[in-house]
């Protein structure tokens, strides 16, 4: 109980005095009692003390006569916004940022690799730079997925359990987990030579993971948070006359022997046939998420005050840049389209490819002033055949009615 004294000026009997008026606070309601004039306060107390005013109802006052009590009110509502604060529940912070919307766990090497890569975190780290590249999103890559691990003690082995994909993606503010098995990492080399002399030599690379996708708005729910489960896979094969005249390595030759010295993800992995390899299982995997996230190919990257780190930031030590190639849709046939894209633009059969018709403005929203144009999207094609070099026959997947000749087609390659 809280007691506050004051007094009040009211009038009895055509005189003026203070009368002493005593608040009390008990729990969740206001008592009011005033100790008033002797002549008056027998006929009023019985009335007064009875009276029960709640905070969330009507509240009434009488002092009798009084005619100035706005003092008294003044102070009670002091009391109410202080001492008897309602509590009201605060939103829920949202679990998602806008700056980060995947995040790559490390994946479990079952490929039998025994090089000087550690795969279990270099491949996704890869897969994180190369989606961060592909749709311009933020990514949250496996090291720091790993260091988090660390510092909850949490087993790397068991940070595949729903309980601890919950815990990260909180922390990490993601609303998408990826994880994975390897399941293939090899490189081949196949020759057929005379002791000395020219001979025939032949290369085969292939990468192969089998992976799963998690949303985490899911978790907790009784909807499964896996969105997709499936395998990526990259498979790479060069034939051709290896070995000169007197046993002489080739530069393909030169670079299998020398690929435990070769940086993981460097401009000289790149290049080498396992590199390729695993740039094809990137391009299968970003197409599978991609059908998966309808929203991942529209995501813009706005970073928020609740950045744990900058998801957007590149990874220095993988050497890899986007780059758009352009097209045109050259004829409509009902739900088919051929578009002046092909074999040698590197279109192959399951592409899904954007489709935008016009332009709308863009105005500076304070002055109103046009600053450019933007492309407006119309629908979505799927590649089904390629014919020739540079055409290939596609299906509309949305917007039929809308897509019409000379509308552009684009692809997006990470190299």
């Amino acid at each position: 109980m809280f007691a506050i004294h004051t007094s009040t000026r009211c009038r009895h009997d055509g005189h003026s005095k203070h009368v002493p008026a005593v608040l009390h606070l008990v729990a969740e309601d206001w008592h009011v009692s005033n100790a008033e004039s002797k002549d008056t306060n027998n006929r009023r107390h019985r009335a007064q003390n009875d009276r029960i005013v709640f905070l969330d109802k009507l509240f009434t006052v009488s002092f009798g006569q009084c005619y100035s009590i706005i003092p008294s009110l003044f102070l009670f509502f002091i009391m109410l916004a202080v001492v008897h604060q309602p509590v009201t529940a605060q939103p829920a912070r949202s679990l998602f940022s806008s700056d980060s919307f995947l995040v790559f766990i490390p994946f479990s090497n079952q490929s039998g690799f025994s090089g000087n890569w550690n795969l279990s975190v270099d491949i996704p780290r890869f897969a994180a730079a190369y989606t961060r590249q592909r749709f311009r999103v933020g990514i949250v890559s496996p090291e720091y997925v790993r260091t988090f691990a660390i510092d909850r003690s949490i087993d790397t082995n068991e940070m595949t359990r729903v309980a601890n994909l919950k815990m990260i993606a909180e922390h990490f503010r993601t609303r998408f987990i990826v994880t994975a098995d390897i399941q293939e990492f090899s490189i081949s080399r196949f020759m057929v030579s005379e002791v000395q002399l020219a001979g025939y030599e032949a290369f085969s690379a292939e990468v192969k993971i089998y992976f799963s996708l998690y949303d985490a708005a899911q978790f907790g729910t009784a909807r499964t948070p896996v969105v997709y489960e499936g395998e990526a896979e990259g498979i790479v094969k060069d034939r051709g006359l290896g070995i000169t005249l007197f046993g002489k390595r080739t530069d393909r030759t030169n670079k299998y022997f020398a690929l435990d010295e070769i940086a993981f993800g460097s401009e000289a992995f790149v290049n080498t046939i396992i590199g390729e390899a695993l740039l094809k299982c990137m391009d299968d995997l970003g197409a599978k998420l991609e059908r998966s996230i309808p929203s991942l190919v529209s995501k813009s990257v706005v970073l928020s005050s609740s950045v744990i780190i900058d998801s957007t930031k590149t990874d220095p030590a993988i050497a890899i840049t986007r780059k758009l190639l352009n097209g045109e849709i050259v004829m409509v046939d009902e739900d088919d389209v051929f578009i002046s894209l092909g074999s040698a633009d590197g279109i192959v059969v399951g592409d899904i490819l954007p489709v935008f018709g016009g332009e709308s403005p863009v105005t500076d929203p304070g002055t109103g002033i046009v600053l450019g144009t933007r492309e407006e999207r119309v629908g979505e094609v799927q590649v089904i055949e390629v014919r020739a070099d540079h055409l290939c026959l596609a299906l509309i997947v949305t917007g039929k009615g809308l897509i019409e000749p000379k509308h552009r087609v684009r692809k997006v390659f990470v190299r």
